[in-house]
């Protein structure tokens, strides 16, 4: 893999403002952050520290997570991982995460077939906080960076939110070369880890135009690459944030466990219920049975159907001849609203966060 040189001309143009970023106040403050986050992580995620690592210290680890920002309630997801995964599970595969003996790439994957519930933005944070010199963070900032750098080519995983292990140790590798590139620029002494906060920063001054709407003011109809379990967990921090009771799988009538739910309590109305389903590349036919079922249930007010626009438009066809108090209660969602939604919400938790107005149930 090499640098083209229009990606080299590309990652020039951005050091000055890169390193305008390093004699700023928020710079000291993200190196202080940081360095304590190292230090931190030093400890409870060393081979002894993992050991003894209890649930309360666990929770500390994945409330601190960039990546789990999005979560008002953080006390929430720590308890549906240790639930789905259980304690000594979680300690094994940290520990060959972070220090077995295996290819990178290998402890990548069997970390990621094992747990339930951690992202590749979760699992590089953690890996690239304890091993920052030869590890990256792989999250929206970092891919839509790159994309901007003119890496969209010769990196395709750029489009992917969830990576495997051998497109990781590709990302780490690149991170390399970007960061000889930089030194060669006057930015000498970068961790892997370094470059990401460079990536985040070429992210932060180009945002408002990864955003922007077309001239038309419609949105583009895209087909998203996306995980099905991390949308649910999306659904579930938006619902939280919006004051509703989010809970993922939950069964909601006799034969339908459904993705996620948004439950809110109304005087005079009791418990109010809306229902949600991620449709990715299933039978729709069972999708649309499951949302039958649901429907039995009184305090259902809405059955929401989160896919692609091509699935969308497929279950509307389908349900298009079925009765009509069925077809008055769903209603669509686009995956790609659902996910930028989360990413809006990820960004305004980061903006609330640096006053520190309510300390973490794990005391980080």
């Amino acid at each position: 893999m090499k640098l083209t040189p229009e990606q080299k001309e590309r990652l020039v143009q951005f050091v000055p403002a890169y390193q305008q970023y390093e004699e700023s106040i928020e710079y000291q403050r993200d190196m202080a952050e940081q360095q304590a986050r190292k230090e931190r992580y030093a400890v409870l995620l060393s081979a002894s520290g993992i050991d003894q690592m209890t649930e309360t210290e666990f929770g500390q680890i994945i409330s601190s997570l960039w990546a789990s920002r999005m979560w008002s309630n953080k006390a929430y997801f720590v308890e549906q991982l240790l639930e789905d995964n259980g304690l000594p599970r979680l300690r094994a595969a940290l520990k060959d995460l972070l220090w077995g003996e295996g290819r990178l790439a290998d402890r990548y994957d069997a970390f990621r077939k094992t747990i339930k519930g951690l992202g590749s933005a979760s699992i590089t944070e953690i890996l690239a906080f304890v091993h920052p010199m030869d590890c990256g963070v792989w999250n929206d900032r970092a891919r839509k960076a790159l994309e901007l750098l003119g890496f969209g080519e010769t990196f395709p995983a750029i489009r992917k939110t969830q990576i495997t292990g051998q497109r990781y140790e590709a990302f780490n590798a690149l991170l390399g070369l970007i960061r000889d590139q930089l030194a060669h620029s006057g930015l000498r002494g970068l961790e892997a880890l370094d470059v990401n906060y460079f990536l985040f920063e070429v992210w932060r001054l180009h945002r408002d135009s990864l955003d922007a709407m077309p001239e038309d003011g419609r949105p583009p109809i895209a087909i998203y690459e996306f995980d099905h379990n991390e949308v649910v967990d999306q659904l579930v921090a938006i619902g939280q944030w919006l004051g509703f009771e989010a809970e993922k799988e939950k069964r909601v009538a006799r034969g339908a466990q459904v993705d996620a739910i948004w439950q809110a309590r109304i005087a005079n109305l009791g418990v109010i219920t809306y229902v949600f389903e991620v449709q990715r590349h299933g039978s729709i036919d069972s999708l649309i049975l499951n949302l039958q079922r649901a429907q039995n249930n009184p305090t259902v007010q809405r059955l929401i159907v989160v896919a692609n626009y091509v699935d969308i438009e497929a279950v509307k066809r389908e349900i298009a001849a079925l009765p009509e108090n069925f077809r008055n209660l769903v209603t669509f969602m686009e995956v790609g609203d659902a996910i930028r939604a989360a990413r809006l919400i990820d960004e305004l938790s980061g903006i609330i966060g640096k006053l520190d107005l309510v300390r973490s149930e794990f005391g980080v």
